[in-house]
Order: C-alpha cells, then structure tokens, then sequence
C-alpha cells in the first residue's frame, strides 16, 4: 500500500492508499504521518496528487468538501460504516453533537458512546471530518489525532466554526 506525506500550512500530512480508494488519512504529529513516505506526491496516481492540492487548500483556508474521496472501506463495521457516511455531510464550518448523530442514524441518544468509539477509530481524519462532531452543549470533547482537542478546536477555527465552549 503506497503512502505519501506532504506539506500543509498546518503540519506535515500523510496519506496511503490502494488502487482507486484511500486507506488511511493523517494530520500533523500522527506517528504514520511522520514517517518517511514509499513515494513522491509527484509518483502518485493523479486522483491522489489532486487531493493533496485539496487538502493543502483546505488547511490554508479555502475550505474542501472531500465527500467524494473514495475510501477503502473493507474491514469497517456496518455500524461504523453508517457513522462515517453520516459525519461525511456535516458541511465545513459546521458541528453536530454526537446525539445529533445518534439522532440522524435513526438511533437512541445512548449511542453516542458507540459514535464516540467509531469516530475515535476513523482512519481518515479530516476526510471523515470527525472534528466537526462535539459534546453535547457544544463542548469540544476528545479527539484521536496528534494534539487532541487543540488539533480538533484549529480545525474548526480553519473552517470558521463558531467555537462557543472549549
């Protein structure tokens, strides 16, 4: 599985695929991303050296809607699968609440801890914008990337979120 990292305006990025689907997505200080890559951007298929240019843009302000990136989905539980797809149309700039989530699936407000673990186990870190998913009364709560809540609260500042609790 080829892999590249690649600069972004707010760290090192990385990210791996195999044939025409993304494996993995990783921020800045993520151990994979701080790895050195099996390849160039410039060796990559052109789908990835276009999300690459996506995803700087993205992270220097000149927000992305990666809803169409293709991800590699093997191995991911259906409940999970449902919960990324879900987080997938929560616009840039925007939150909902893990209850909102549980709410959206069509599932009792006591999943939010089953969304919690799935989020907390999202491979694709800004492509299945899992920061964009806070704690009731919009409290910023856990975040699996390197950095945590401070990673998650820059990502929603980048895409202009209103951050009312920290």
């Amino acid at each position: 599985m080829p892999r590249i990292s690649f600069p972004t305006a707010i760290g090192p990025c990385g990210l791996a695929w195999t044939g025409s689907t993304l494996t993995a997505f990783h921020l800045p200080g993520d151990a994979p991303a701080a790895r050195p890559a099996d390849a160039s951007p410039d060796e990559a298929p052109p789908w990835i050296r276009e999300l690459v240019a996506r995803v700087q843009r993205h992270l220097a302000g000149e927000l992305q809607d990666f809803a169409d990136v293709p991800l590699d989905l093997a191995g991911v539980p259906p409940f999970a699968r449902r919960v990324y797809e879900a987080t997938r149309k929560v616009p840039a700039g925007q939150t909902r609440t893990y209850g909102d989530l549980a709410t959206n699936l069509g599932e009792l407000p006591t999943t939010s801890r089953a969304i919690g673990a799935a989020l907390g186990a999202n491979p694709w870190s800004l492509i299945v914008p899992c920061h964009r998913i806070v704690g009731a009364g919009d409290r910023l709560t856990g975040f699996s990337a390197a950095g945590g809540v401070r990673t998650k609260a820059r990502l929603l500042v980048i895409e202009g979120a209103q951050l009312l609790a920290e």
